[in-house]
C-alpha cells in the first residue's frame, strides 16, 4: 500500500469512493449495453452482482486485510 494511504485514512477513504463511484458509472453503462428489454430476471439480478460486488470486494480488501485502520 502507498505511503499516503499508511499516513492519511482520509486519502485511502477518498481512493476508496471514487474508486467505487467510477466502477458503478462503468459497469452500469456496460450492463445497459448488455441487457435488453425482454431479458429474464436472472439477467439483471447478475448485473446487479456484477455491479456491486466488486467494489464491497475493494472495501473489504482495503480496510479489513489491509488494516486500513491501524
Amino acid at each position: 500500500m502507498p505511503k499516503i494511504f499508511k499516513k492519511n485514512k482520509f486519502a485511502l477513504l477518498g481512493a476508496n469512493i471514487i474508486s467505487i463511484a467510477i466502477w458503478i458509472f462503468i459497469s452500469s453503462f456496460v450492463i445497459q449495453l448488455i441487457t435488453y428489454e425482454d431479458a429474464p430476471f436472472y439477467i439483471y439480478k447478475l448485473g446487479e452482482l456484477f455491479k456491486y460486488l466488486p467494489p464491497i470486494w475493494l472495501t473489504y480488501y482495503l480496510w479489513i486485510v489491509r488494516k486500513g485502520f491501524n
